[in-house]
């Protein structure tokens, strides 16, 4: 995992390798969406349980995400992990390896900002995608 910080004095301290729970967290969600359903299923039959007040909490509301996500190719997550703090997520190749995600302050991260950022952050996971598949680690 890298990290790559912004410019601005308000900023998220993001550990590499800190595991977080993937049905609340736009990098989970992004990759979680691309798996097969009873796969998901199984990840998700350890709980659910209720971060912010926003947290998706059940299965039939995580599975309507889902196909908003596939649709729209990337994962958004609205204070949904953590108060204050919205994300977004594409997943790397087909099935998913891996994520590549913007997160911030959700006064500056705003839902029409995600949107307006998606398209470069699909190109960017495309072009990481292509990376690894010419490096063979993938097929």
């Amino acid at each position: 995992m890298d990290v790559a910080e912004g410019s601005q004095r308000v900023k998220l301290a993001a550990a590499p390798g800190q595991r977080l729970p993937a049905f609340s967290t736009a990098s989970g969600k992004a990759i979680l969406a691309f798996l097969p359903e009873e796969r998901v299923r199984q990840i998700l039959e350890r709980g659910m349980p209720h971060y912010t007040a926003t947290t998706v909490s059940s299965l039939e509301q995580f599975f309507e995400d889902t196909a908003q996500i596939r649709e729209r190719g990337f994962a958004i997550s609205e204070q949904e992990f953590e108060e204050g703090i919205n994300a977004m997520a594409a997943p790397i190749c087909n099935p998913p390896i891996a994520s590549v995600s913007i997160a911030g302050p959700a006064y500056r991260l705003t839902l029409e900002r995600m949107l307006e950022l998606g398209p470069r952050l699909l190109a960017a996971a495309r072009d990481i995608g292509q990376e690894v598949e010419k490096a063979g680690n993938i097929k």
